[in-house]
Parts: C-alpha cells; structure tokens; sequence
C-alpha cells in the first residue's frame, strides 16, 4: 500500500487480493474493545492512583460510564491511552483526557480508506492486457459501490 503512488494507481490481481486481506485485518485492528476489556483496564488504572470515597455503587457506576465512554477504541490503543494517563496525569483521568491520549484512529481509518480505494481503483480500471483507465463514466451501481468503500467508518 505504501508504494503505490496515489489513489488512482492500478494495482495488479495479485496486488489487490493482498489488499483484500489487508482490508481485513486493518477493519479487525479497528474493532472496539470489549466492556469487559475496557472495566478491566480502567480497573487497572484506578490502582494507579489514591483512592476515593465512592460508594460500591458509585464506583459500579463511574465504570458503566467510562465503558460507555470509551466503547469505540480498540484494545490496544485504549490500553495505550491508559498506559499514557497513568505516567502523565496527576489526578485519575477524566474519560475525554484518556481519550485525548488515543492516537492511530485517524491513521488507521486512513489506511483503511486508501486500501478500499486502491481496491476500487483496481476493479474499475484493470484490464487483462495491464492497467489502462477506463474513460467510460461509473453506472449507477459502480457509484453506489464506491459511495460504501469511501464511507467513513462507524465507530
């Protein structure tokens, strides 16, 4: 994916069936953690810092809310993020300060996105003889299709 020089380049059937799987694993990368898995890292965290006068059912609540909170990051950026909070907060973290520590979505929602170009690309320009754009317009249905590749993704 790194080597091929813009959106518009037309990648080779064996090039695009690497990206395939590529796109497979980059949307699996992107999946979210788990409550379960959440709970058990902000668990983790809270040891990390003094304790607080909070009832059972208060601290049951404040990890309802922090799963609800934090329910679109993948594991290992969220355990990043938690990892981050505790070396650099003084104070146990807010859910939009551990948040702000969860970097590579961006990255990863592009790379997923020029993957799922290069693969449209292939499909709309390859011809057996090598690449050659075609300067036929899209159908209707080749303009759907490509409106669900570029969609953004749902968190």
């Amino acid at each position: 994916m790194a080597e091929a020089p813009a959106f518009s380049h037309v990648c080779t059937p064996e090039e695009r069936s690497g990206l395939a799987a590529l796109a497979v694993a980059t949307e699996a990368a992107l999946t979210p953690a788990a409550p379960r898995e959440i709970r058990r890292m902000i668990g983790k965290l809270a040891l990390g810092f003094p304790a607080g006068k909070a009832s059972d059912l208060e601290a049951e609540a404040r990890l309802e809310l922090y799963a609800e909170g934090l329910g679109d990051i993948p594991a290992d950026i969220l355990g990043a993020a938690c990892a981050r909070a505790l070396r650099e907060c003084r104070f146990f973290p807010a859910v939009a300060e551990i948040r702000e520590r969860c970097t590579g979505m961006a990255v990863r929602r592009w790379e997923l996105s020029r993957i799922r170009m290069l693969i449209a690309t292939h499909d709309r320009h390859w011809q057996p003889g090598g690449p050659s754009p075609a300067t036929e317009p899209l159908t209707a249905a080749q303009r759907a299709r490509l409106a669900l590749i570029t969609a953004p993704l749902s968190a």
